[in-house]
């Protein structure tokens, strides 16, 4: 997938956006937090990601039309909102493909492979007392 297509994914350092698998937005005081995950490359064990804060904007609106005082205000900035249109543009395309039933039987699959690991792991450290 070309990089030309998600300039603000490029500013940010993706050089391949094609290896993003999803992201999570929050809020935490006045930042922003976007968290942005890897797809997990064959025998790798954890998903790799990177976390992005972005400053939130302050502003102060009109209340009652006037008639009282401001009111302060915070908004997302703008370079956060359109790496988060870009982000949706990649993801969705992503998940058309995939049914939704075929994710959940994925996961369902990996964490059954993940306890099994850990159920011979204890019992052979069971063994070994």
């Amino acid at each position: 997938m070309a990089v030309e297509k998600f300039p603000a994914l490029a500013e940010m350092g993706f050089e391949e956006p094609s290896d993003i698998d999803r992201y999570t937005t929050r809020i935490e005081g006045d930042v922003d937090i976007l968290k942005v995950y890897h797809r997990r490359q064959q025998g790798e064990w954890m998903t790799k990601s990177k976390k992005f804060k972005f400053k939130r904007l302050h502003k102060k609106l009109r209340v009652n039309e006037g008639l009282t005082a401001f009111r302060d205000t915070t908004e997302s900035s703008p370079f956060f909102l359109k790496a988060i249109t870009e982000l949706d543009k990649l993801v969705a395309g992503d998940k058309s493909s995939k049914a939704k039933k075929e994710d959940i039987l994925e996961e369902m699959e990996h964490l059954n492979r993940v306890v099994s690991r850990k159920i011979e792991d204890l019992r052979r450290q069971i063994e070994e007392l």
